[in-house]
């Protein structure tokens, strides 16, 4: 079997087992079910992974990944920092909707986060914040001040932005995202 064909059969047991794994719960969650929602055998599920913690934590790493690299497409292009900040959260904000199977999984299944898994979620937690200290270092007027807080103002913001996602997604709160975008980035480069 070609590569190519490899990628969109795994790719298929991925989108297959997040479904399953968000509707069932990881504990109810069957691999002959996920195998049938793939459209193939149970067996070639363990040709791709392990077993059911593996092809879990795969699903989690695979839509955290999505999404890291899914923001470093929406910014190419945008200048300045207030349409950079803005894309990244607007961008956030449709990705944790169109995905939410992604974060029930994550959610409620803490368990099933090792050591191994852990390091990873944090370093992917590290490499945006990089990205998001880069940007604000690129964007700012240089003081001695503001270069040594960089890095704390990407934490303000992420924690910021990921608050305000985690009222609409988690908590169903209606508004506007657009708008909501506007008012985060507003706050966080203006003060209230």
């Amino acid at each position: 079997m070609n590569k190519e064909k490899q990628m969109e059969k795994r790719s298929s047991i991925l989108e297959a087992a997040v479904s399953v794994f968000s509707r069932e719960g990881y504990p109810n969650a069957k691999m002959q079910e996920i195998a049938t929602k793939a459209g193939i055998g149970k067996g070639t599920i363990y040709q791709y992974f392990r077993g059911k913690k593996h092809l879990f934590q795969q699903t989690v790493k695979e839509g955290i990944t999505k999404y890291t690299d899914g923001i470093k497409n929406e910014i190419k292009g945008c200048v300045g920092i207030e349409q950079i900040l803005k894309k990244i959260v607007t961008y956030s904000f449709s990705f944790l909707e169109d995905h939410r199977d992604i974060i029930n999984i994550i959610e409620g299944h803490h368990s099933l986060i090792d050591e191994n898994m852990m390091k990873w979620l944090l370093d992917r937690k590290n490499k945006l914040i990089s990205l998001l200290s880069k940007i604000i270092d690129e964007n700012i007027e240089k003081t001695e001040r503001n270069i040594q807080e960089t890095n704390l103002a990407a934490y303000c913001f992420f924690g910021m932005m990921f608050s305000v996602i985690q009222e609409k997604v988690f908590h169903h709160r209606e508004f506007d995202m657009e708008d909501a975008s506007d008012r985060i980035v507003e706050i966080f480069l203006h003060g209230i």
